[in-house]
């Protein structure tokens, strides 16, 4: 089976957003600084009775530290492919092959330790913060089955499609 595709901007976006909700320790990570940016100010205001000018700053700093990380990060990937439109994935009884202007990648499906469906993509995870990233929009159910049958048959360990 073959897919050819464009990979938006959104799309790298929210399949890096996907990954990244797939993994606690992730999480963990890209909630921390939020966390931080809501408790300086309250610390702040039950320690001293008001927040100073610094203290807030600093706090919207922390709050906006993160998305625009991953906006930043997302554009620099985005950039880099740009003269790449189209993504080609062929996927057979082999394994998965990912091809572009700029590389050719072709994994057997003994890598992969999950096939899933998630937040609007199948999910071919070859570690835990890896994956490559196919939005939904651009396969239909049979495929999908077909892809699922073929990640059985290729005894990849855990396969939620």
């Amino acid at each position: 089976m073959q897919l050819e595709f464009p990979f938006t901007f959104r799309d790298r976006l929210k399949a890096g957003l996907a990954v990244t909700a797939a993994c606690w320790l992730c999480m963990i990570w890209v909630l921390a600084f939020p966390l931080l940016g809501i408790a300086l100010p309250i610390v702040a205001y039950a320690t001293s009775g008001h927040v100073a000018a610094s203290d807030w700053l600093l706090a919207g700093l922390l709050l906006a530290f993160v998305p625009a990380l991953s906006l930043w990060t997302t554009w620099l990937g985005h950039r880099a492919y740009a003269d790449t439109p189209l993504h080609t994935y062929i996927i057979d009884a082999q394994g998965v092959r990912s091809r572009s202007a700029h590389m050719e990648l072709m994994q057997d499906w003994a890598v992969f330790q999950a096939v899933v469906k998630r937040r609007g993509f199948l999910m071919f995870h070859f570690r835990k913060r890896c994956a490559h990233c196919i939005p939904l929009r651009h396969l239909d159910s049979a495929q999908i089955e077909r892809i699922a049958a073929l990640a059985r048959a290729g005894k990849v360990a855990r396969v939620a499609v």
